[in-house]
């Protein structure tokens, strides 16, 4: 009886097909997973940052009438970071973020440019480590909860947040983003007012534009919509 099989010619050109498709499909993949991850660190740290502001706002009423200090001042960064932090859980402090919690040059999200918020160095910011490694930084906008030009009414400061600390790619909407207090909403993906955008997410998240604020509002995409496809495509005048 005559046996059949494979030739080795035959395996070989199969298993280069298989390496081709290997080759092609495996980055897809590995960017997809990557990306998961991201979208899923986020979200757990904003449903951290909620409780924490919950509980906050239980023992010590609401955040209109913390003292927060004044706006854009160490102290009042301290103070804010105060508040919060009973209820991060293991916490590890990095108050004078000039110790190097953050990463020392952070870059917006399609350009080579530094972004406009870095928080490395700044004295304004106050912050720590949480247990899941993802670094944070308070800024106040002082007392009373009001931007002096009274644009961002009720917004009591901001807190920005690195998922991976000093691992990178250090770049505002692929692993840096940002919240904000707001005293009768609670934590808050970062917005722009309507009045300074042309659209939801307009140039602060948007695909292939240099600006050096590009990135701000990404985070509020991530939440809303659970991917990062503002990466891949225009997404401005989507919900």
């Amino acid at each position: 009886m005559k046996k059949s099989g494979f030739t080795l010619a035959e395996v070989l050109i199969t298993l280069g097909v298989i390496g081709v498709v290997a080759a092609i499909s495996l980055p897809i993949l590995i960017k997809k997973y990557d990306e998961m991850v991201t979208v899923n660190r986020v979200k757990q740290t904003y449903s951290i940052l909620s409780q924490a502001y919950l509980r906050a706002v239980q023992d010590n009423d609401d955040p209109k009438f913390w003292d927060i200090g004044t706006e854009n001042s160490q102290a009042g960064a301290d103070k804010l970071y105060n508040y919060f932090k009973p209820y991060l859980y293991k916490v590890k402090d990095c108050n004078k973020i000039k110790r190097g919690c953050f990463a020392d040059n952070y870059k917006a999200l399609f350009t080579e440019q530094p972004y406009i918020y870095q928080p490395d160095g700044n004295s304004t910011y106050a912050g720590g480590v949480l247990k899941n490694g993802t670094v944070i930084a308070f800024w106040s906008i002082g007392s009373g909860c009001k931007y002096s030009d009274g644009y961002q009414a009720y917004v009591c400061g901001s807190i920005k947040v690195d998922i991976n600390g000093k691992k990178g790619p250090n770049r505002a909407g692929h692993d840096f983003f940002n919240f904000d207090i707001v005293y009768y909403k609670g934590i808050k993906a970062s917005y722009v007012p309507k009045n300074q955008r042309s659209s939801k997410y307009g140039e602060y998240c948007q695909y292939n534009d240099p600006s050096q604020y590009n990135g701000i509002m990404c985070t509020g995409w991530i939440i809303k919509n659970g991917n990062m496809d503002y990466l891949r495509h225009d997404v401005s005048n989507k919900n």
